[in-house]
């Protein structure tokens, strides 16, 4: 059993395994749209209503952004709260987040069109900005609070009458964000061409964002307080269920959609992402399971938005030439072409693996 104040080592692997997940999706996809090729539907995003695999990877790295503000800001809280030079700090790492975010659209954009101003990396410096502070200033029961208000004000504010659409939130566009997104932005989105264009990372789906980092917070507090223990497991499978349940049961009445962060979208990702997280304190934490996988995991998790940053620019040349389409049309015949296209994916995660377990091995963290 792990002490109450220790850092769990299973805090990095599943942040590594959303690192991981990332890296996978993404390369899946980056293959699909560029060749044409099928691909493992649960790989790729939903269309619009509805979960996939691909779709938990990007709210559970939310969820331990969460996680770790207890224990990365805990001793400030203690001591003074927010103040002045901390505020200065917090927000500069967010800028550089979303700045470095920002970068890497920018270095693959059509200069001849419209550019797009947010994205994973923004959405991540915006969320972390907003819940540290939160964090930093409010006590456990104001957060709890705050998260529920956020949820149930966003189910409200989506089912505003859109200016130029007909509302229907089983529809990509017709909701009140992302008419928001479109008002603020014009074309420097995401989807700008589509009937009714909308951002995935838009500007008020970081609200929910930040409910759920605070969710992630709620259990980071209560991890630090009770300790990896077998109780501290139960209870988090417990929460785990039932904002799973949760979350598909208010399905119907107001649909999951990761492009607009819904609160059924936070709830049933949060719900599966406390599950995952108590397996991994069981298996690592208590059962002291340190196998080759755990420092995989640990590796994108120490260093993810380096992770991040490395995958972004490999997938095309690695995934986007005539090695990878021989070799995907050479063992598509025998296993069949969606399960060919693993192979250069799980390329793209291993050469992704390289530099950053070279760094975990150097005990070198770029912390951003």
């Amino acid at each position: 059993m792990v002490e109450k104040k220790d850092r769990l080592l299973s805090l990095d692997a599943l942040r590594g395994l959303s690192v991981i997940g990332m890296v996978l999706v993404n390369s899946i996809a980056v293959y699909h749209y560029g060749t044409g090729k099928p691909v493992y539907g649960p790989l790729l995003h939903a269309p619009w209503a509805g979960l996939t695999v691909a779709d938990l990877v990007f709210p559970f790295f939310i969820f331990m952004v969460g996680v770790s503000l207890p224990f990365a800001l805990g001793g400030q809280k203690e001591e003074a709260g927010l103040t002045g030079p901390v505020l200065i700090r917090l927000f500069k790492r967010a800028a550089l987040l979303f700045l470095i975010g920002l970068g890497l659209t920018l270095s693959f954009a059509d200069w001849d069109g419209p550019i797009r101003l947010l994205g994973v990396l923004q959405r991540i410096g915006l969320t972390f900005f907003g819940a540290a502070i939160l964090f930093l200033t409010f006590s456990w029961r104001t957060l709890a609070i705050i998260a529920l208000a956020v949820l149930v004000g966003y189910h409200g504010l989506l089912l505003v009458e859109v200016p130029d659409a007909t509302r229907d939130l089983w529809a990509p566009g017709q909701n009140f964000s992302s008419w928001f997104d479109r008002a603020m932005l014009g074309d420097n989105i995401y989807h700008p061409t589509a009937p009714i264009p909308f951002e995935p990372e838009g500007i008020l789906g970081t609200l929910p964002s930040i409910a759920q980092a605070l969710l992630g917070v709620l259990t980071g507090l209560y991890i630090k307080t009770k300790g990896g223990t077998i109780d501290t497991v139960g209870r988090l499978a417990l929460a785990g269920t039932v904002l799973t349940v949760l979350g598909y049961g208010l399905a119907p009445f107001h649909p999951i959609v990761k492009a607009v962060w819904s609160s059924t979208f936070v709830l049933a990702t949060t719900g599966l992402g406390l599950l995952t997280f108590a397996f991994l304190i069981w298996v690592i934490d208590i059962k002291g399971y340190r196998g080759w996988s755990v420092t995989f995991m640990q590796a994108f998790g120490i260093n993810a938005i380096t992770a991040y940053v490395l995958h972004t620019y490999l997938m095309g040349p690695m995934l986007l030439n005539r090695f990878a389409d021989h070799l995907v049309d050479g063992l598509g015949g025998t296993i069949g072409v969606p399960a060919a296209t693993l192979l250069p994916a799980f390329g793209v995660i291993l050469v992704t693996w390289l530099p950053v377990a070279i760094m975990q091995r150097r005990k070198i963290i770029l912390k951003v």
